[in-house]
């Protein structure tokens, strides 16, 4: 009786050391952070000729939604076939095209807020939650099917007899993995991907010609006189007949799409600006991870052969030309590069005044409106003479002067000729309309 009430006491005890230990704590408990970064969800890939640029948002979170992401950098596989590699099998069947670093964001101490820098670190690392695009140029390689995973534990079936179906068309497949600051991958996203058809033809014979109404481009349709017409070609017509449905067989291996997608070609241009020589160039350059994807210059694509814009004087300029059927781009044509040269002069001033007063003569006109012009030069000769004498010795930019080396009595005519910005040796616009005063 006595043992038992003992262990009675005991027990009451543990109970009660128990139950004061939980008195000291406060709240849920917290359920530890899962420091694997979320998967890439956000990728595209852009093709154009055999160059493809593929795109990723790198993750700014865990896959518990948890901050900052614990994300060290991001691999992106590329793989050929008819149908993507499953999940478990990209990182052995892909191909690894680029990798992008990323920047270790730290820990906030207690009651910080989180810092997400907002231009990329000196070293090059793409932040988190921003854009980043990998350039992939496809080879031959790139052409044919890859590798493909068969599971040994699948039995040989013989092949069905029947007609063979036509072999299914390649494909290009992306997928990014991200990986932790431990070297942990992160679980697979979404998957990018386009069927590898043919190209078509470049457009040929670009020419650029500089006027005053701006700068022209004009080049030769994509396969010349022959693409012209194939572009306006009859629809193809229905078989008279019906065909056979094709039995079950052995599938061809996949294959290339061959043929150019059908509708008619547009075109779309490139053009590329030399820096401007006030700007200070970026330090290092553009990382590997931030592949300059070319940007056109029209809108959308056009069916015209022709387009015109407005030159930038004295910087280079670069033009391409790529060629568009359905969604394909073709490659782009050789670059054609020139320099502009401004050869429009501004427009004559005009509403020219002349005011006399003792000791000299004070002359006004109204603004000219160009952006590059540089100001103005002022003209003068006496009655009777036929030499213009300059008396600015460089242009004003005001639009007003006083002339005071002037004799009284004596008749003075005056001009006003506006010039531009252009080096070395700048355009004078024609002589305003005359005035004439008498000195005081």
């Amino acid at each position: 009786m006595i043992l038992a009430a003992r262990r009675a006491s005991a027990a009451a005890l543990a109970v009660a050391v128990l139950l004061g230990a939980a008195c000291g704590k406060r709240g849920a408990p917290i359920a530890p952070r899962v420091r694997i970064p979320a998967p890439v969800d956000t990728i595209t890939a852009a093709r154009l000729g055999n160059d493809v640029y593929v795109t990723v948002t790198v993750p700014a979170t865990n896959i518990d939604k948890s901050i900052p992401a614990d994300i060290s950098r991001i691999e992106i596989y590329g793989y050929t076939g008819a149908i993507a590699p499953t999940r478990l099998r990209w990182a052995d069947l892909g191909e690894l095209v680029g990798t992008i670093p990323v920047h270790e964001i730290p820990e906030p101490e207690d009651g910080a807020p989180l810092v997400i820098p907002l231009v990329p670190p000196p070293s090059g690392d793409a932040l988190p939650g921003s854009p980043a695009t990998i350039l992939d140029r496809l080879t031959a390689d790139e052409f044919v099917q890859g590798e493909v995973y068969i599971d040994p534990q699948l039995p040989d079936l013989p092949p069905l007899p029947g007609v063979v179906p036509p072999p299914p068309v390649l494909r290009r497949f992306y997928l990014a993995i991200p990986f932790n600051l431990r070297g942990r991958p992160g679980p697979p996203g979404s998957q990018a991907e386009f069927v590898l058809t043919a190209l078509p033809d470049p457009p040929a014979g670009v020419r650029a010609v500089v006027s005053p109404a701006g700068l022209s481009l004009t080049w030769d349709p994509s396969g010349g006189l022959l693409g012209f017409l194939l572009d306006r070609a009859l629809p193809r017509e229905a078989a008279p007949f019906l065909s056979a449905a094709p039995a079950l067989g052995v599938p061809a291996p996949a294959v290339a799409d061959t043929a150019v997608p059908p509708g008619p070609t547009t075109y779309t241009v490139y053009r590329e600006i030399s820096p401007d020589p006030l700007t200070l160039p970026l330090a290092g350059g553009s990382p590997p991870w931030a592949a300059p994807m070319p940007a056109p210059m029209t809108p959308a694509p056009g069916a015209a052969t022709t387009v015109t814009e407005i030159a930038t004087f004295g910087r280079t300029h670069c033009y391409t030309v790529r060629a568009q059927r359905g969604t394909v781009l073709s490659e782009a044509t050789p670059r054609t590069c020139f320099t502009p040269i401004d050869i429009v002069p501004p427009l004559p001033p005009s509403g020219l005044a002349a005011v006399p007063s003792e000791g000299g003569i004070s002359l006004i006109w109204e603004p000219n409106g160009e952006l590059d012009l540089g100001g103005y030069l002022v003209l003068r000769r006496e009655a009777g003479g036929a030499t213009l004498r300059q008396l600015t010795p460089a242009p004003v930019a005001e639009t007003r002067y006083r002339d005071t080396d002037v004799q009284a009595g004596r008749q003075y005519i005056y001009s006003v000729v506006a010039v531009d910005t252009q080096l070395p040796l700048p355009n004078m616009s024609a002589e305003s309309a005359p005035v004439e005063e008498i000195a005081r």
